[in-house]
């Protein structure tokens, strides 16, 4: 069984303005690594913005 990470971020509100994309994307994904890191186990993970907003999701699917 295998297993596919599909990672979904929705840029469309104030954190990510006034070229604050790139910085705000790697401030996401950094957060996302450690908690990879710590080896939790889980199958949806809610990504927050600088501000708390749910931006997007990580979905983990077995096939």
């Amino acid at each position: 069984m295998t297993k596919h990470i599909t990672i979904t971020i929705d840029t469309d509100n104030a954190a990510f303005m006034d070229g604050n994309e790139g910085p705000e994307v790697a401030r996401i994904l950094h957060r996302l690594a450690t908690v990879c890191e710590d080896g939790v186990g889980w199958f949806r993970l809610a990504l927050r913005d600088s501000n708390g907003n749910t931006v997007g999701f990580v979905d983990i699917e077995e096939r």
